[in-house]
């Protein structure tokens, strides 16, 4: 009789299927909130921060910018004074954390992510030879090739640009080119084909008063060389007569 009672009773259920349950939810939530941050290397960051599409990243930055610039040129502090207060507030923030974390009973702060990486180096190494090339190129293309629009406007900003930091020193100018850096490219991708638009206008008409300019040289030119042909056939003649 005890054999058949055991045969006959269920087993216990095994608690398998609600682990792996749980181990499926805990995929689903690992996975639904990936980092932001994953995949995105430098430059991406920073053009984030000029087009505005990370905020706080770059209210932070017009505000330090900003901030250095006041106290440098408003305040009179010197360069070494203000990062020696600098680092001093680093320092004694990033010790006031740690040992609030520690009397706080959590874990010490994570520093394995805070190194420079053998592919940051080599990035940042081919973006600056890249950057090298393009400049020398422009500059060979501006100065061989025979584009009167692009060689007229790179030497007006060169010379308005030398008029602005003759009345400016080097930090004002610094600021102001952070303070550039941060409006303009997020001005110009919201009014991209107004701007575009009025470039190509402006283009046009540049071309037709340049084409217009070199067509009336073109006229001076041969009127003057009819007339300086014409003064010599005629000292040719007086010599003629004359001898």
């Amino acid at each position: 009789m005890q054999s058949t009672t055991t045969s006959t009773d269920s087993p216990p259920p095994s608690p398998t299927p609600q682990l792996e349950n749980h181990s499926e939810s805990n995929l689903q939530t690992s996975t639904a909130s990936p980092t932001p941050d994953v995949g995105k290397t430098s430059t991406d960051i920073i053009r984030d921060v000029i087009l505005w599409k990370r905020k706080s990243y770059s209210v932070v930055a017009l505000l330090a910018a900003t901030a250095i610039w006041l106290a440098l040129e408003v305040y009179g502090l010197t360069f070494i004074t203000m990062f020696s207060w600098i680092v001093m507030f680093v320092i004694a923030f990033t010790f006031l954390w740690g040992n609030i974390h520690m009397l706080l009973g959590k874990e010490p702060l994570d520093m394995s992510r805070m190194y420079i990486s053998d592919e940051s180096v080599v990035e940042a190494g081919t973006k600056f030879r890249e950057s090298v090339e393009n400049s020398l190129r422009f500059l060979f293309s501006v100065s061989t090739k025979r584009e009167w629009f692009v060689f007229a406007g790179t030497v007006a900003s060169l010379g308005l640009l030398s008029v602005v930091a003759s009345s400016l020193d080097l930090l004002t100018l610094l600021y102001i080119g952070i303070v550039v850096g941060l409006t303009v490219p997020v001005v110009y991708e919201k009014y991209e084909d107004r701007i575009k638009y009025l470039g190509q206008r402006i283009r046009v008409r540049c071309h037709i008063y340049n084409s217009a300019v070199t067509e009336r040289c073109h006229m001076y030119y041969r009127t003057i060389a009819e007339r300086v042909k014409k003064m010599k056939s005629k000292l040719q003649q007086k010599k003629k007569k004359n001898e």
